[in-house]
């Protein structure tokens, strides 16, 4: 796992690898290799538009805020993705494009982007890349979330919390995010969802 890191709420790591995660392996197994024993406080793994296992996700709640994600994803076309927080951990109409996901997670009602001067949505990442044989790793940083409720989360201005009643979903998108764009950023087609509903 390649690691580059910026002095801001959110960085990304990112890099493509030999071999594809383990499509079908049980849960333990991906997770053990995503990350060391004891360090996800959730995770979920992603499907393809085929429903078909295509690799990985482990997230950590920070003791400051924010949360530290870790993706391991298998299947796409090589070059950057766009990838987002979506609404609802519902991935259940694959062949339909994931749209049972909802929207982006946007309490704040703003703009979509990274580099939109009115952004952006606490939805919004940086692109993971996927190498030539389809495979991305990357470890993102994002400080407007947090895992859970809690008193600083519930705050307007502390980070917001993904798992709810309704959980939340990762959707990696067929093209680059150019963080401007509204209201995905050019994106495209939602191509990998993983469904996070609850912690460990």
């Amino acid at each position: 796992m390649c690691a580059i890191s910026v002095a801001s709420g959110i960085f990304l790591a990112a890099c493509g690898e030999n071999s594809a995660p383990a499509a079908g392996a049980a849960d333990g197994e991906l997770l053990s290799a995503l990350a060391p024993a004891g360090w996800a406080d959730a995770a979920g793994g992603f499907v393809d538009r085929e429903n078909a296992p295509t690799g990985y996700v482990a997230l950590a709640e920070s003791p400051g805020a924010g949360v530290l994600i870790r993706v391991d994803l298998a299947g796409l076309t090589e070059g950057w993705h766009g990838i987002h927080l979506h609404q609802v951990a519902d991935c259940s109409d694959y062949a339909a494009g994931f749209k049972a996901s909802g929207g982006h997670i946007n309490p704040d009602n703003r703009s979509h982007g990274l580099l939109h001067p009115d952004g952006p949505e606490r939805a919004d990442l940086p692109n993971i890349y996927a190498g030539a044989d389809g495979r991305a790793t990357a470890e993102i940083y994002n400080g407007t979330v947090a895992l859970f409720p809690s008193e600083a989360a519930s705050a307007e201005i502390g980070p917001h919390p993904l798992i709810d009643e309704n959980g939340f979903a990762i959707i990696v998108h067929l093209n680059a995010d150019d963080h401007e764009t509204q209201p995905i950023g050019g994106a495209g087609e939602r191509v990998a969802c993983a469904a996070i509903r609850s912690g460990l």
